[in-house]
């Protein structure tokens, strides 16, 4: 299949979900997964580790990822914020699934690791009806209770979104899925296909040669923190960033919110705030250029922090 050029994406894009925040079941918490597809694990503590938070909501039972951007502030998406602030925890640490399990029986665990939100704010573009290209403000702010545990610090940002350019390789990190699978599903033979097409449980897209093909997700593996390098394929539009994942490298469910950094003199320079991507998380993904959205970002570090 001939490659689509940045300029193409958006038709196939369109028709794919926001990454989302991943959903913790029951035997995904006892499971030993890991997450981003393609990667390592991030060793607890290291510099790669000291800006990059767990963010779960407990109310929906679902994960996200940030980036700690200030003292008590974590930037990371929009669609990662369905509930309230207060819904959300902050989890200082590589294995956000197992603290939250043994922060149950000891509290001290709970004190160390884990803060809670406060207060949220989104983009005001996020939400709205989109036309082709046009950005989703796919970005926001929280603020938690407290102030990060010792050790952890602000990242720090990279100078300037030119640094951008096609072909540069990137690093991606999240506490998402490391497995996703499409399972094609024949509507003739599954009784309640229209159901699950209405519950978003199955989606069906057509193919270049305009017959329908649908398909099932069977994800796996959220909980742990990884990280992996990919390419820029092109920028999007003037805040947003598309990274090619064709390659077996990739984020996905889960490492919504999460950051995309460029390396600069050895160090990890942030840029960018995981958003949405083709299905099966193997082709394309769009990334928020936060450098693009300074200004946004600190007229709402003022309010926020009200």
């Amino acid at each position: 299949m001939k490659k689509p050029s940045v300029l193409l994406l958006v038709t196939s894009l369109l028709t794919t979900l926001t990454i989302g925040c991943s959903p913790v079941t029951k035997s995904s918490i006892e499971s030993n997964g890991t997450g981003i597809i393609g990667g390592t694990e991030v060793v607890e503590d290291s510099p790669l580790h000291q800006s990059i938070v767990g963010i779960y909501d407990f109310k929906n039972h679902s994960l996200c990822t940030g980036s700690l951007i200030a003292s008590n502030i974590v930037l990371t998406a929009a669609h990662c914020l369905t509930g309230n602030a207060s819904d959300q925890l902050i989890v200082f640490s590589a294995d956000l699934i197992g603290t939250l399990k043994r922060a149950q029986s000891d509290k001290t665990i709970l004190l160390q690791k884990v803060r809670r939100g406060v207060k949220a704010i989104l983009h005001d573009e996020w939400g709205k009806k989109h036309v082709q290209n046009q950005a989703w403000g796919d970005i926001a702010l929280i603020r938690f209770a407290g102030s990060a545990p010792e050790g952890f610090k602000p990242a720090t940002f990279i100078s300037s979104s030119s640094l951008l350019s096609t072909g540069a390789e990137v690093t991606v990190a999240g506490y998402g899925v490391s497995s996703n699978i499409l399972v094609p599903v024949d509507p003739r033979k599954t009784p309640d296909f229209k159901q699950l097409l209405d519950d978003g449980k199955v989606f069906c897209e057509n193919e270049d040669d305009s017959t329908e093909k649908c398909f099932r997700e069977e994800v796996s593996g959220e909980g742990l923190l990884r990280t992996t390098e990919i390419k820029v394929e092109g920028h999007f539009n003037n805040t947003e960033v598309v990274l090619n994942q064709s390659k077996g490298r990739a984020s996905c469910e889960g490492d919504s919110g999460g950051p995309a950094y460029l390396k600069v003199n050895g160090e990890y320079h942030l840029w960018g705030v995981t958003s949405r991507g083709t299905r099966g998380c193997n082709g394309f993904v769009i990334y928020t250029d936060a450098v693009a959205q300074r200004d946004w970002i600190n007229l709402k570090l003022a309010e926020i922090l009200k």
